[in-house]
């Protein structure tokens, strides 16, 4: 076998004058200095020191045609566009434009020559690297690189591993004592990976993240990436092999640290358990691939970059080791593991004892529509998280978010278009009487900012909630959030009511806040009463609340954090379906779905007054990316009709769960207003809340690949809030693990 004519394997790097190189560079870049030799294997690198500035220089091999150049900076503008913490080079135009210009060697062959920025750093010894975070840095590379595309990445790279059948004729150039591990290799090859490469994922990767390529500080923390030589259209596990094989090939724990690089790499993109399949036979080929072309090019040349023997030295270990034994201590589940319990002990350290969701940590690594990915490549119907409310990575809200922080991301003290289209598209979906709009960052800020109004309106201070309420952190807030008192004393000047259906004791709460003189400045209702036990609708009960804290001379607060943007399946706003004359409504994080955006909506002869008295400002609410994402969330809901979904499927999710729960005594009532439900598990002999059962069953649950929490004054009542995307395909998977828990 032969290289094709135009293969730079087959060329020679350029033989340059490097006076009339540095003429070149000085008559197109108007740049002059002095040039340094650096490492390359097919091309001429320079550093160019001028002055204070420094660029790379480098002088492509002259068989890459301008297609090949075209390819390499359509990626790095790619990649500073999408990907912008990656540390990538960026091309430097000529003064008129262009990216490269054509110079000629002492031999007469033509090369083409750019200028890329300089990235600090030093290439890192192969012992002092942390091998999962190189892991992860090829992952983050490979995810930002999955939208690109370019005609010349399709032409046949023979260090593509994918290739290495193609390179069995240069076994003649190898010496006899290496052949025929090579030969096993290669048999192997074709047998086991050929057959099931056409169905791995596929795309544009950098194929060669190898120390020699990378840059890192005195920290060992990557600040660039640089030779992207190797880029080509191949199957996304070759990338991670390529570098796993490369950057293990000069550490003394060598291959045994393999499943630390793919560790790594799965915890920013799951492999799919093929794909892990593969890694050891696939770092193999890497190796046998570095002995044969290395071995060609010597016999070709007469020389050759010195890789070949600690390839060799690899791939005869992996062979003593058996490459299927190796395979087998890469898997994902041994991978995951590892990844989380490093993790758990670090969020330790880090956060101390704060909560998660399960006794069993979950790992998550990704989220599309109402799907989880965890890092052991387990997938999760999420029927729990109310904050995506278009679902996990909606991209609609992803496009509005990033192209707007790639334009403009600046506080709404400048006139702007975005924070005024969202204030009046809010404005638009609400009653007359709501005016007034004021763009916070959560929903804690959000009621803590109407607890002000409402004090600085009414002249009271005391406030009312339900008697296991949520509304936020803030100190304010917590005041009103009986859920995470655990179980200590309301503060003075609060007073809690029973939530829905029973009576509301507003008369005895009223009359408390006013003999201690606080007097009533405002009550705050979740119209779902989520923390509660999940217990709306309740119109009634909240129409009799709204009357008797006005009569009290008080506010009404509608907190709509979790209740709202049409998770009740009536209308966008909870309050609004109810017909409660609210004074203020609150917004939280569903808002943004997910990005830091909340507001309060009110009346002007609220909020004006509060705010020429306070000269209130919140520098980073309504932030132009926020707003943004807001406006997304609104259009697609609009657009989507998931409203009226939100009705449908949560009506077919009420039948479900309440079949399931017909002859399960344990689940003693099943209720919901469109998509926010709640089942009751009781201990069948007492009918008493069982909190412990609630829990056995949300971890059964999570067994089964769905998701859901819990909530209620006792823990005993399952959650069930998933996103608004929810499908009654979704409905039947959860009825069904539901069903076998």
């Amino acid at each position: 076998m032969t290289a094709p004519p135009d293969d730079p394997l087959s060329v020679p790097s350029p033989d340059l004058d490097l006076d009339v190189l540095l003429a070149a560079v000085e008559e197109h870049w108007a740049l002059t200095g002095d040039l340094t030799p650096l490492h390359g294997e097919r091309d001429r690198n320079f550093r160019l020191d001028s002055g204070a500035a420094r660029h790379l220089l480098k002088v492509h091999n002259p068989a890459d045609r301008e297609s090949v150049l075209d390819l390499q900076g359509s990626a790095l503008r790619h990649l500073r566009a999408v990907a912008p913490d990656l540390p990538v080079p960026g091309v430097v135009p000529t003064h008129d434009g262009r990216s490269w210009v054509e110079v000629t060697g002492r031999d007469g062959r033509r090369s083409l020559a750019w200028v890329l920025t300089w990235l600090e750093g030093r290439h890192p010894e192969p012992d002092a690297v942390d091998l999962r975070e190189w892991g992860r840095t090829s992952a983050r590379l490979g995810r930002a690189l999955r939208g690109f595309a370019h005609p010349a990445a399709t032409h046949p790279l023979l260090w593509d591993v994918r290739h290495l059948p193609r390179l069995r004729p240069w076994l003649s150039a190898v010496s006899d004592d290496r052949r025929r591990a090579l030969e096993v290799v290669l048999d192997r090859f074709e047998q086991r990976v050929v057959p099931v490469l056409p169905r791995m994922r596929a795309q544009v990767v950098h194929n060669d993240l190898a120390p020699t390529n990378v840059l890192v500080d005195e920290r060992l923390v990557v600040t660039g990436i640089t030779d992207f030589g190797d880029l080509t259209h191949t199957v996304l596990v070759c990338d991670l092999a390529v570098a796993a094989a490369d950057l293990l090939s000069g550490r003394a724990d060598g291959l045994e640290s393999a499943g630390e690089v793919v560790a790594g790499y799965h915890a920013v993109t799951p492999l799919e358990q093929e794909e892990i399949a593969l890694v050891a036979d696939l770092m193999a080929g890497r190796y046998a691939a570095s002995v044969l072309i290395t071995a060609w090019r010597t016999q070709q040349q007469g020389w050759a970059p010195a890789i070949d023997d600690e390839a060799f030295a690899r791939l005869e270990e992996m062979l003593a080791a058996g490459v299927d034994s190796l395979g087998a201590r890469i898997t994902t589940p041994s991978l995951a593991s590892r990844a989380t319990e490093r993790l758990v002990e670090a969020r330790v350290r880090s956060f101390g004892g704060q909560e998660l969701s399960y006794d069993r940590p979950l790992h998550l690594v990704r989220g599309e529509g109402v799907v989880l990915h965890a890092a052991d490549g387990r997938r999760y119907l999420d029927a729990y998280n109310n904050v995506p409310v278009l679902g996990h990575s909606h991209p609609a809200v992803v496009a509005a978010a990033s192209a707007q922080l790639a334009t403009l991301n600046t506080n709404s003290r400048y006139l702007q278009d975005a924070p005024v289209e969202l204030a009046e598209r809010l404005l638009a979906t609400l009653p007359d009487r709501f005016d007034r709009v004021l763009l916070v960052n959560s929903g804690s800020e959000a009621n803590d900012l109407a607890w002000r109004i409402a004090r600085h309106a009414t002249g009271h201070s005391g406030g009312i909630a339900t008697e296991w309420a949520y509304h936020g952190v803030t100190e304010a807030t917590y005041a009103f959030s009986p859920e995470s008192w655990r179980g200590a004393d309301p503060p003075d000047h609060i007073r809690l009511v029973p939530p829905p259906p029973g009576p509301s004791g507003f008369d005895g709460a009223v009359r408390d806040l006013t003999a201690s003189g606080h007097g009533v400045a405002a009550l705050f209702v979740d119209g779902v009463f989520t923390s509660d036990g999940v217990l709306g609708p309740a119109h009634e009960w909240t129409r009799a609340a709204a009357a008797a804290v006005h009569d009290a001379g008080g506010l009404y607060v509608a907190d709509e954090v979790q209740a709202g943007h049409g998770r009740t399946g009536e209308h966008l706003w909870s309050f609004v379906a109810g017909k409660v004359p609210a004074d203020l409504v609150t917004l939280g994080k569903p808002m943004g779905n997910g990005y830091p955006v909340a507001a309060v909506i009110g009346q002007a002869e609220l909020v004006d007054p509060f705010v020429q008295d306070t000269d209130y400002f919140s520098t980073f609410g309504g932030s132009t990316a926020a707003c943004a994402a807001a406006l997304a969330v609104l259009r697609t809901i609009e657009q989507e009709g998931l409203v009226g979904h939100a009705a449908a499927v949560g009506a077919h999710l009420l039948a479900a769960l309440r079949a399931v729960a017909t002859g399960r005594p344990e689940l003693s009532a099943v209720r919901g207003w469109g998509l926010a439900l709640a089942v009751d598990v009781v201990d069948p002999a007492t009918g008493r809340p069982d909190a412990d059962r609630a829990s056995r069953i949300v971890e059964g649950l999570r067994d089964r690949g769905v998701l859901i929490g819990r909530t209620g004054r006792d823990r005993a009542t399952l959650k069930i809030r998933p996103p608004l995307v929810f499908t009654d395909e979704h409905v039947d998977q959860l009825a069904t693990a539901l069903a076998d828990t």
